[in-house]
C-alpha cells in the first residue's frame, strides 16, 4: 500500500542502480566484438555479424568505434569465390602493454609485453637482496630499466602484475606466507613500487598466475576445471574453474605446501618434501 504518493520499499528495490542507456549499449557490443576478435582471430565485418547476432550497420559502428580507439586495425583482406573482397579485422597487439614482475628468492624476472602475450623486453637478474626494501628497490630499478629497454614511453604501459610467493592481502597491503622472503610481509612495500613505478599494480600468488598462463596458452586451454602444481624454492597450487582463478574466501587456495606430512614429526608440512630445495637436499644425503 502506498501512502502520499511514496513508492513500496519492494518497488523501489526492483529499481536499477544504473539504467540502461544507448551509451551503454555501444560499448557493450565493442566489447563482445573485441572480444570476439581476440578469441577467434581475424574476421570480417558480414563474419561478426553472422556469428555475434548484431546488424551489420551496427557491427561497422562499433568497429570503427574500436579502430578509433587504436584497439582493433585492418589485418588484410579475404576474397570469397562470390562476392566483394571483405576487409578483416583483428586486435591491435600495440593498442597496450603489460609489465609483469615474478619475484623469487633466487631471481627476479620482469617483461614487458604487448596484448597478445608478446614479450617486447626481459630481464632476468639475481636476487641479491638482504632486506625487503633492497627487493623492492631492485624490483623498481629493474622494471624501470625493462621498460627504457623496450623503447616504450612509460604512459604506454597501462598495467603491471607481480607475481610473488604467499597470499596478498589486499586490506592490510601486505603479502602472507611468503616464508622463504624474510620480511616481505611488510605493510607497504607493494604501495611504495606502485607510487614509484606510476603503473596500476596488481599482486597475485606467484603459482596461480602461472596456472592461468598454462590455462591460456598452454595445456590447461579449455579445460572446465584446471589445477597447476608449481614446484620451486617452495610448493603451490594454482586453480582455474571455468576460466576464472579460483582463490578461495581469503586468497588461500592452493597453498598446499602448508599441509601436514602424516606420519612424520619431520618434515613437518608437504613443502618440506617435495619442494625443489627438499629433493635436493634427500638427493645429497644418498
Amino acid at each position: 500500500m502506498r501512502e502520499n504518493g511514496a513508492m513500496p520499499a519492494s518497488d523501489a528495490i526492483a529499481q536499477p542502480e544504473q539504467p540502461w542507456n544507448r551509451q551503454r549499449l555501444r560499448s557493450t557490443n565493442e566489447r563482445l566484438l573485441l572480444d570476439r576478435l581476440r578469441t577467434g582471430g581475424a574476421a570480417s565485418r558480414a563474419q561478426l555479424a553472422r556469428e555475434t547476432g548484431l546488424s551489420k550497420p551496427t557491427v561497422s559502428s562499433a568497429l570503427a568505434a574500436l579502430e578509433e580507439a587504436g584497439l582493433v586495425r585492418e589485418a588484410g583482406t579475404h576474397a570469397p569465390e562470390r562476392g566483394r573482397v571483405a576487409v578483416l579485422y583483428a586486435p591491435d597487439p600495440a593498442a597496450g602493454y603489460a609489465l609483469g614482475i615474478d619475484i623469487g628468492r633466487s631471481w627476479l624476472r620482469v617483461a614487458v609485453a604487448d596484448l597478445d602475450g608478446g614479450v617486447v623486453a626481459r630481464a632476468d637478474v639475481r636476487n641479491r637482496a638482504r632486506s625487503s626494501g633492497a627487493m623492492a628497490d631492485l624490483v623498481v630499478s629493474t622494471a624501470r630499466q625493462v621498460v627504457a629497454n623496450s623503447g616504450l614511453g612509460a604512459h604506454e604501459v597501462a598495467h603491471a602484475v607481480v607475481g610473488t610467493p604467499g597470499v596478498y592481502d589486499g586490506e592490510r597491503r601486505r603479502v602472507r606466507y611468503a616464508m622463504h622472503l624474510p620480511g616481505w610481509g611488510r605493510a607497504g612495500l607493494f604501495d611504495r613500487m606502485r607510487e614509484e613505478l606510476g603503473i596500476p599494480l596488481e599482486v597475485h600468488n606467484d603459482a596461480n598466475l602461472a596456472a592461468l598462463g598454462e590455462y591460456t596458452y598452454g595445456v590447461g586451454a579449455g579445460s572446465r576445471l584446471f589445477a597447476y602444481i608449481l614446484i620451486g624454492t617452495g610448493l603451490g597450487m594454482g586453480v582455474v574453474s571455468e576460466g576464472r582463478l579460483f582463490t578461495g574466501a581469503r586468497g588461500g587456495a592452493g597453498e598446499i605446501g602448508f599441509l601436514p606430512w602424516p606420519g612424520l614429526q619431520k618434515p613437518e608440512k608437504l613443502e618440506d618434501a617435495v619442494s625443489g630445495e627438499a629433493v635436493v637436499e634427500a638427493a645429497r644425503q644418498f
